[in-house]
């Protein structure tokens, strides 16, 4: 007798419809998980600050006068107004905008108007409340609640191998965040972004450059990776595709990969540059897609090329996965549907549901 053969259901369309859904994954999933906020080379002097935002919670990454970069919350402690916004440079102090208290670079408060009608101020318990950071290869990582869980490093050891000729370390920015907004929840967005089972019919270009050679891999703590390696001819590709392959260095490896970090965390690892990807929940049907880019120093003129060419073809690739993933979206509010059943290429998202399945019934329980 054969044995039992194991389905692969997916979450149920209300997970990810239904506002109180939305509203528990607030803090069983995001505020207890680690969110990627930046590179330490966005921060490269004294004073320098970018401020992360999550759902309601907010946090400053803030370079400090010793050259250590810190995290605190986004709010005074005096009358809890939001202290800054994007990214720049606070010389020396953050200042509130409301009442004028001022937080030394470390998170002191280390001024306040009227100072001696403050009753009972202890200006040494009245700093900015911090918030765990963690600094990953310079990249910056931020968690709001916990303890609990593997570190970031933890989870990425087992690819140290596989991402050391990225040099994440030593990469400078390049060109400003990109931001984008999408009509659909998170986990279809997250969920997209991890499976190459679309590849063939969904994105024609990707198809052309490595879909063929596509592999992947489910590893421990929420970690994936996927890609593939580059054609060695130009045969039936568009003209940035062509261009790009000709313009890579020797020394490049030809080949394009894809890391993931649950929950909703991703590097895109090309010969020419490195970028993060972050998707960051809104509301139950709207969707905040992060981004920027990040290369070794590299003044060739091919190189500047093909870093070129990859951006159109990766715009084109960001078009296509709008239309799915808003098409998505719609068809959960079908009542012809309610659960689906995944591919065993698939096995990325099925990971990925299962750690949402976890950590609600954790909140839950």
């Amino acid at each position: 007798m054969s044995p039992p053969v194991e389905s692969w259901p997916t979450l149920p369309a209300a997970a990810y419809t239904d506002p109180a859904h939305f509203a528990a994954e607030r803090r069983a999933v995001f505020q207890r998980t680690w969110q990627l906020a930046g590179h330490a080379c966005d921060l490269p002097q004294p004073g320098d600050y970018l401020v992360f935002d999550l759902l309601d919670q907010s946090a400053i990454l803030l370079r400090g006068e010793d050259g250590e970069i810190r995290a605190f919350h986004n709010v005074c402690r005096h009358r809890a107004f939001r202290l800054l916004d994007g990214e720049g440079c606070s010389p020396a102090r953050v200042r509130c905008k409301y009442h004028g208290l001022s937080y030394a670079l470390d998170g002191r408060l280390a001024g306040v108007p009227g100072e001696r009608d403050f009753v009972g101020l202890d200006k040494a318990a009245m700093g900015l409340r911090p918030v765990a950071l963690e600094s990953w290869q310079g990249f910056l990582f931020v968690r709001f609640a916990g303890p609990g869980g593997p570190t970031v490093a933890e989870q990425l050891d087992p690819l140290a191998e596989h991402l050391a000729p990225y040099r994440f370390a030593e990469l400078q920015p390049f060109g400003r965040e990109t931001r984008d907004t999408v009509a659909c929840n998170w986990k279809v967005a997250q969920e997209n972004n991890i499976e190459g089972y679309h590849i063939p019919v969904g994105h024609p270009g990707l198809q052309r450059l490595f879909g063929e050679r596509y592999s992947f891999a489910v590893l421990e703590n929420g970690v994936s990776r996927a890609g593939g390696p580059l054609p060695e001819t130009p045969d039936g590709l568009s003209w940035s595709e062509r261009h790009y392959l000709s313009l890579l260095p020797a020394e490049c490896e030809r080949a394009w990969g894809y890391v993931s970090l649950f929950p909703n965390v991703a590097f895109d690892l090309y010969p020419d540059q490195v970028d993060f990807f972050q998707i960051v929940p809104l509301a139950p049907d709207r969707t905040l897609l992060r981004s920027r880019g990040y290369a070794l120093p590299d003044a060739r003129r091919e190189m500047r090329a093909a870093r070129y060419c990859n951006q159109r073809i990766n715009r084109l690739v960001g078009r296509e996965d709008r239309g799915l993933v808003e098409g998505g979206q719609r068809g959960l509010a079908s009542r012809g549907y309610g659960e689906g059943l995944l591919h065993r290429r698939e096995a990325r998202v099925r990971q990925f549901q299962q750690g949402v399945r976890e950590r609600m019934s954790g909140a839950q329980a």
